[in-house]
């Protein structure tokens, strides 16, 4: 019951910003602005005005004082987005927390305001090569290792293909990975070892492949659902003049 019960008191906070309209939203300021939580943690975007940020700071209190669930200000950070320099030290100062910029990880997710590194990608690399080294392949033949490439090390990057381009680079060393663990088992194969075409493997069984998914072509459809939830919802955060501010409940 603990856990369910610390959602309901943290659901409390959500409802007293966004009955509170004096924390506006960045794109709308008729609007309150916008509560994202995930268990204890919660992202709130606000338009990077000092008068919202005072209203904030004071229902935080608010909240603080009436259900003793304390906001860890040591932890939490604020991220300011295209807001005018003189107006952050200000706003700082006021919440009593860290300031941070990008690129930093949330979620699991790498966010940046400039294009990522390749370097940003590595853990995922290292994350597919854990699990083929955990792998009996030989006693597996290649439609076992095909159920394993589609629901393991494809699904392991479907979380981030939904938000984040994945590098040329990134899918090669991936297609590498998949394509030596279908038809050796190891981390490499030649094309000695490859019966079929890489780009055979890759079509559907309805088109005579094995159904491999295309890791360029996946990331590009479910970055398109994202630009369209972007353009076509009325209360999207992600706008100039905004600051997000990243906050850890105890």
């Amino acid at each position: 019951m603990s856990p369910y019960l610390f959602l309901l008191v943290a659901d409390v906070l959500q409802s007293l910003i966004k009955f509170e309209n004096s924390v506006r939203n960045p794109l709308d300021h008729t609007l309150p602005c916008s509560v994202l939580q995930y268990a204890d943690d919660t992202l709130i975007l606000l338009r990077g005005e000092i008068s919202d940020v005072q209203h904030l700071k004071h229902i935080l209190d608010q909240f603080s004082a009436a259900t003793g669930l304390l906001i860890n200000y040591h932890k939490s950070t604020a991220v300011p987005m295209h807001m005018d320099v003189h107006t952050v030290p200000k706003c700082i100062e006021i919440l009593g927390c860290r300031q941070e910029g990008f690129p930093q990880t949330y979620l699991g997710l790498p966010l940046s305001c400039e294009k990522l590194k390749l370097s940003a990608f590595d853990p995922y690399i290292a994350k597919a090569d854990r699990y083929l080294a955990g792998w009996q392949a030989s006693l597996l033949n290649s439609m076992d290792r095909t159920v394993l490439i589609n629901a393991v090390l494809d699904g392991q990057l479907s979380y981030i293909m939904m938000f984040v381009p994945l590098p040329p680079g990134i899918i090669s060393k991936m297609d590498k990975r998949r394509r030596g663990f279908l038809w050796t088992g190891d981390g490499t194969a030649s094309g000695s070892n490859c019966l079929v075409a890489w780009d055979l493997v890759r079509q559907s069984r309805a088109q005579g492949g094995l159904g491999v998914k295309d890791l360029a072509i996946q990331n590009i459809c479910l970055l398109l659902k994202l630009l369209h939830n972007l353009h076509v919802s009325c209360q999207s955060s992600w706008q100039p003049g905004s600051v997000s501010i990243h906050v850890l409940l105890r």
